[in-house]
């Protein structure tokens, strides 16, 4: 899906994420003129979508890596890091910690007073957990520092948070970490304009409901029709 952020509308729908059907698009588009005044485009971490920006606009649009797909991609780390510290734990601990996995995945604006109780206990009781769930604390926080204003400045912290991280001696925290070098410039290019696809995760819960509607839809061409009608 393609998605127009500043005037809030769905641009179209591809039946293929290829690089070679995104820069067909992305081509068809700069002879139309529909992309004449481009600057930047937000993405997830998808070689084909970033390859065919690159090839089409070379380096006078802007690639950002959405924050919120980057802070999806630490919390499957983060489970699995979890995980780690657990199987070093007596068998005790590890019963008792069952079920509590959602409570370290949560922001914590979004737990109960009880919640928090209880997950501030298992911070203290288990060191290493606790040292891990700061972790995630502290990389919400690099995001949502409003005295990051360049891409320099995100490099430079989101760099500062990988050493910190790669202390706790866990394998899932060092592959997050070679995953965010790998995407570094693109993540915080995010600090540039802080362009987000919170609004195309909002669109696709939209295309799908089009497909529930219709109980699945096995032409495309109707599909797309229908998305842009109620989108577009």
């Amino acid at each position: 899906m393609l998605i127009d952020h500043s005037n809030g509308r769905a641009v179209d729908v591809l039946e293929s994420r290829e690089k070679t059907r995104v820069v067909e698009w992305f081509k068809s588009g700069v002879n139309s003129g529909l992309l004449a005044a481009l600057e930047e485009v937000t993405t997830d971490m998808w070689d084909g979508y970033v390859e065919a920006v690159k090839e089409v606009f070379g380096p006078s649009v802007r690639i950002v890596i959405d924050r919120f797909h980057v802070m999806a991609n630490f919390q499957e780390y983060l489970t699995e890091g979890r995980r780690e510290i657990q199987r070093m734990l007596p068998k005790a601990a590890a019963a008792e910690l069952k079920g509590t996995r959602w409570k370290w995945l949560t922001n914590p604006e979004n737990l109960s007073d009880e919640d928090q109780k209880q997950l501030d206990r298992l911070k203290k009781q288990y060191p290493a957990l606790g040292q891990l769930a700061e972790q995630r604390e502290s990389l919400r926080r690099i995001f949502e520092d409003r005295t990051i204003q360049t891409a320099e400045q995100g490099t430079a912290r989101l760099t500062q948070w990988c050493q910190e991280a790669r202390k706790l001696g866990l394998s899932a925290l060092d592959k997050f970490c070679r995953t965010m070098e790998k995407w570094m410039d693109k993540i915080a290019n995010y600090f540039v304009s802080r362009a987000s696809n919170g609004r195309t995760e909002g669109y696709n819960h939209g295309f799908r409901a089009i497909l529930w509607r219709a109980f699945g839809m096995r032409n495309f061409a109707h599909f797309r029709s229908r998305v842009l009608q109620a989108f577009g």
